[in-house]
């Protein structure tokens, strides 16, 4: 049987390499993602490690673009696309809420990284909260009639604002763990959501 063609073998080494630091990530936390633990999982070299990222610092510049493209992006548009198809603000709010929340308790690891290494991503996690808060803005527009606030991009903000701290908190702490007493993840979106439309519906 012939060898794969050499790009092909490059790119899937790779993959396993940053399969392998995602899943030192996901186990621990980023002191276990070292070249000496990826290259072990993955079963490369250390020659193939320097050759693809040149070192950890680029390993996780690759991990990120990877999280981002494949995870943040899919999940957060088509969240955010369902939520603009919902009949009504409280379920287009909670729709949107729960894609964004649902994502940080799935990769709660990697965000906590991200979040904990901020200078590997600045810019980007910029243009990602100002896309939430334009998805958020084309929600209320869309929903006007039973909005009482006037000022619909401060609105925005704000309501983007509320997610953005429920997204932190799940993604660094269990949600029954808050206050010592169980709480499904379902329970802290619909919260979520309420706190948002009592804000957006309130004279």
């Amino acid at each position: 049987m012939a060898s794969p063609p050499q790009q092909a073998r490059s790119i899937a080494t790779e993959k396993k390499m940053l399969d392998a630091a995602e899943k030192l990530l996901k186990g621990g936390d980023s002191r276990q993602v070292t070249l000496e633990n990826v290259v072990k999982l993955s079963g490369a070299s250390t020659g193939s490690f320097y050759a693809r990222f040149g070192s950890v610092d680029g390993l996780f510049e690759a991990l990120k673009d990877r999280y981002r493209d494949a995870i943040y992006q899919a999940t957060i548009i088509e969240g955010l696309e369902k939520a603009l198809q919902k009949p009504d603000l409280r379920s287009s709010i909670h729709q949107g809420f729960k894609s964004v929340i649902e994502l940080a308790h799935r990769e709660r690891n990697a965000i906590s990284f991200f979040l904990a290494h901020p200078d590997l991503d600045r810019a980007e996690q910029l243009e990602q909260r100002k896309f939430i808060v334009g998805s958020m803005y084309k929600i209320l527009q869309q929903h006007r009639g039973e909005i009482v606030l006037k000022d619909l991009r401060r609105a925005s903000e704000n309501v983007a604002r509320i997610a953005y701290a429920v997204w932190i908190q799940v993604a660094l702490q269990e949600p029954s763990e808050f206050i010592g007493r169980k709480t499904s993840l379902s329970s802290v979106i619909d919260t979520t959501t309420e706190m948002a439309y009592a804000y957006l519906t309130t004279e």
